[in-house]
């Protein structure tokens, strides 16, 4: 298998990667803190391909540095223990290590549900050469220095350009001039419906689009009462983040020091979701203010739409439900937007090995790697535009990829969590209907600028 990146010659690969090399050579590097397996043939000679427009091999051909040939090079590979990223991680390992025999990498799974505390506890001697994150990990590992630019690997000449990437995807992993990051995959979130429940109630399904207003109507249509009981509710809600971007305000301001959530925009967008709870009784309430899993009562039918991030739908096609499903778009406020998850791969400041590191992040981002990835990961976007959609077979899929013309991410500033938490607790009486969100916001809001501004 070839990787992605374009040979040079061996004067210009000396010119880029010997520095590099002797100063992390320097570098203390100790074991992994956590036990590895290790995938992949026996440990040989690096393949460090690099970038060169001049006649040659073809594009991708992995062709060795003349400085790393007769040395023997191991990689790490930390990535979450989930079921589809150990799956993909074990394929790429396996394929990239089939054509680069010189080179060994070692997985370091770590635990999907504690991921981003586990990669940070590893920073530092020891840090895996290349490892999975996420755009919200990123304020964290660049407060650290924990990760390398990777610029230079997308420079003139190079088989990868920036245009070459989705471009929310790019950016949410971009500093200025600097790259910290490759991005692989984007997970938006979309709406999941019953099918049969719309066919039933004689309910259109919902189009690419379809407005708040239409998201309203069909979960009116979509409610069954018995008596003063609800058995079925038309819909669950979305997160607030894109309710607050679909009337048109925002979260912080541009310099992240201010949360803007007190404004008139920002609390009328999710007054209207609060107000499918608690005066059109169209939906129950979202399980952090105390209302069931709504994952759960998608699958008992107890719900007719699930807004929800796309790779969700394995699961759904891992249940078997005993009814059609699909998926669509998010219904737009005053303008359309989708909330973006992106992630990534980062090079480890502290690896010694960092031009193998980077061939190897280059090939799993490019078209090689996004193919092998995509049966695997069917549900996501990739980050790469030029790689074929992931085809899953399941009605609607291509909202997915529709999501990315209007994806926007989440604040990219270490203590969003921190702020998220906060106002998450505020808004847990509006969704109870004992407060509005412009109260609710109100009374937040010097809470979360304190903490912006101490952050």
């Amino acid at each position: 298998m070839q990787t992605i990146l374009l040979k040079r010659s061996v004067r210009t690969i000396l010119h880029l990667c010997g520095p590099i090399l002797a100063l992390f050579i320097m570098a203390s590097c100790g074991a992994p803190n956590a036990p590895a397996t290790s995938a992949g043939p026996t440990p040989g000679a690096p393949v460090n391909p690099t970038l060169d427009t001049s006649a040659g091999p073809a594009v991708g051909t992995a062709v060795p540095s003349a400085q790393v040939a007769a040395q023997q090079v191991a990689l790490t590979y930390a990535f979450p223990d989930d079921d589809a990223n150990a799956r993909a991680a074990t394929e790429l390992i396996q394929a990239y290590t089939a054509a680069n025999p010189n080179v060994r990498i070692t997985a370091m799974p770590l635990p999907a549900k504690e991921y981003p505390q586990q990669l940070l506890a590893r920073l530092g001697a020891g840090a895996p050469d290349l490892f999975v994150g996420a755009d919200t990990q990123a304020p964290a590992l660049l407060k650290r220095n924990a990760v390398l630019d990777l610029h230079s690997l997308l420079a003139d000449g190079s088989s990868l350009k920036p245009s070459d990437f989705q471009p929310t995807a790019l950016s949410a992993l971009q500093r200025g001039d600097a790259l910290y990051g490759l991005p692989t995959d984007v997970t938006p979130q979309v709406m999941f419906y019953n099918q049969d429940l719309f066919d039933a109630a004689g309910v259109a399904h919902p189009t690419s689009d379809w407005t708040w207003n239409d998201w309203l109507a069909k979960a009116q249509q979509l409610t069954v009462r018995s008596g003063d009981q609800i058995t079925r509710y038309g819909t669950t809600l979305s997160q607030w983040s894109p309710l607050v971007w679909g009337n048109g305000g925002e979260l912080l301001s541009a310099d992240g020091k201010q949360t803007l959530l007190d404004d008139p925009a920002a609390a009328a967008g999710v007054q209207f979701a609060a107000d499918m709870i608690n005066v059109h009784k169209v939906a129950p309430l979202p399980k952090d203010a105390g209302g069931l899993d709504p994952l759960q009562l998608f699958q008992a039918q107890q719900v007719a739409m699930m807004p929800g991030a796309s790779n969700v739908a394995g699961a759904l096609l891992a249940a078997k439900l005993p009814f059609k499903w699909a998926i669509a778009p998010l219904p737009a406020g005053k303008t359309p937007v989708s909330p973006l998850s992106i992630s990534g791969l980062f090079v480890s400041s502290e690896s010694q090995n960092q031009p193998a590191a980077l061939d190897f992040a280059a090939w799993i981002a490019g078209p090689q790697g996004s193919a092998l990835k995509a049966p695997i990961m069917p549900f996501v976007a990739p980050a790469l535009q030029s790689a074929a959609p992931r085809s899953s077979q399941v009605t609607g899929e291509a909202a997915i990829l529709q999501a990315l013309q209007h994806g926007r991410t989440l604040p990219q500033i270490e203590v969003w969590p921190e702020v998220k938490a906060l106002v998450d607790a505020a808004l847990k009486p509006v969704w109870q209907g004992q407060s509005t969100a412009a109260a609710a916001y109100k009374t937040v809001a010097p809470k979360v600028n304190a903490l912006l501004r101490a952050g």
